[in-house]
């Protein structure tokens, strides 16, 4: 079924365009989107130029028709079953007729009632344009298409590629509702959390750095509270301290076996902030620190070595957690984060500055209003 512009009448299933290049598979779908939000004004040429099948508009018990003998035939499009020099749709002994030029021993009761349903399945307003318009197969066609963003028409050569996306990402996208716990616990709102995504999603983390934190962010990080809720776990005690239910928090913050680890972190905290020159700082609190990170910037301070120095730390007491879940010894975590550090620190280092010369950057993300790391003859001194 060989389709110009009538490809923008059809919509096909994505399990059967997995044929096409993925970048066709995008730009078809976006439009399926973008189409529900369109007024498509059809003149008549448009009218008879529409596709039979995989038509959304050309349905029978709701789904869209697919007749591989009528498409074989050439029947495709409205004007295929219409007369050429007057108006009005082909006899029935006419369709019997083209599917037999191809299919020899085809049931002609079954064409014929299949082209009596598709006849029915074809809008009024299309059947009253064949009964009274003639079809120009040679005339100029062009398509009449206006999008509807925010209640107002825009024609679509005039939209912008941005005014499109964004049109598509109110269809597509939807809010996560993981972080309506997060709002409730810390009364922090929607511009807080677009500051949050930043700092979740920074283009250096560590890939796994950058996946825990978007899963606590979501809360959708399997604590042993989800697990026994599931049926996968029979209790739902913390295993690194065993006398308090493991959720997110808990996890996190309230775990009794975290008291030493915080402690040093706090200190940790004095060193960084201690050249502050801001009045925020007054605003800081611990818990919301050390689950989202520094969300504002502050004269003296490197928030991106901040929340760096955070991401690992959340990353290390997940990975001791996991570890004494699956029946090891204990991991001295204050340690653990120590080499966890300065393994990532010297490895940015390396790479960004031995390798691709961006010292620059390195110097701007690690070391500017930094006590705790400093360059020295071309080596990393770390003062933890």
């Amino acid at each position: 079924m060989n389709l110009g512009l009538e490809v923008l009448f059809i919509q096909v299933p994505h399990c059967e365009l997995k044929c096409l290049p993925i970048v066709y598979i995008e730009m078809l779908e976006a439009w399926y989107v973008l189409r529900r939000k369109s007024e498509l004004k059809l003149s008549v040429e448009n009218i008879y130029d529409q596709p039979l099948f995989k038509n959304p508009e050309i349905v029978l018990k709701d789904k869209p028709i697919l007749w591989y003998d009528f498409i074989n035939a050439g029947i495709v499009s409205l004007k295929d079953i219409c007369y050429e020099v007057k108006t009005g749709f082909l006899p029935d002994c006419a369709i019997v007729e083209i599917i037999q030029n191809v299919f020899e021993n085809s049931n002609v009761k079954n064409v014929i009632d299949r082209y009596h349903c598709l006849i029915c399945a074809i809008p009024d307003d299309w059947k009253q344009t064949v009964q009274s318009e003639l079809h120009y197969r040679n005339a100029k066609r062009t398509i009449d298409i206006s999008v509807i963003i925010n209640h107002v028409p825009f024609e679509l050569p005039l939209c912008t590629v941005k005014k499109l996306y964004n049109c598509l990402l109110d269809d597509i996208c939807k809010d996560p509702c993981g972080i309506e716990m997060w709002k409730t616990l810390f009364n922090i709102d929607d511009n807080d959390f677009s500051k949050i995504w930043c700092n979740v999603n920074l283009f250096w983390k560590p890939a796994k750095f950058i996946e825990l934190d978007y899963k606590i962010l979501h809360n959708c990080l399997f604590t042993k509270s989800k697990y026994k809720r599931i049926g996968w776990s029979d209790d739902d005690l913390c295993d690194v301290c065993g006398s308090e239910i493991e959720d997110l928090v808990h996890m996190f913050i309230n775990c009794d076996e975290l008291l030493e680890f915080h402690n040093y972190l706090s200190e940790l905290f004095v060193k960084l902030f201690e050249n502050c020159d801001s009045d925020r700082i007054s605003g800081v609190q611990s818990e919301h620190l050390l689950l989202f990170g520094l969300n504002w910037k502050m004269k003296g301070v490197n928030d991106s070595f901040v929340n760096f120095l955070l991401s690992t730390a959340r990353y290390c007491i997940f990975r001791r957690r996991n570890i004494i879940m699956n029946g090891k010894t204990n991991v001295n975590l204050v340690q653990f984060f120590k080499y966890t550090l300065k393994h990532y620190v010297i490895y940015f280092y390396v790479y960004m500055c031995q390798k691709h010369k961006m010292h620059f950057l390195f110097e701007k993300k690690f070391l500017l209003d930094n006590p705790l790391v400093k360059e020295v003859d071309d080596d990393i001194i770390f003062k933890l």
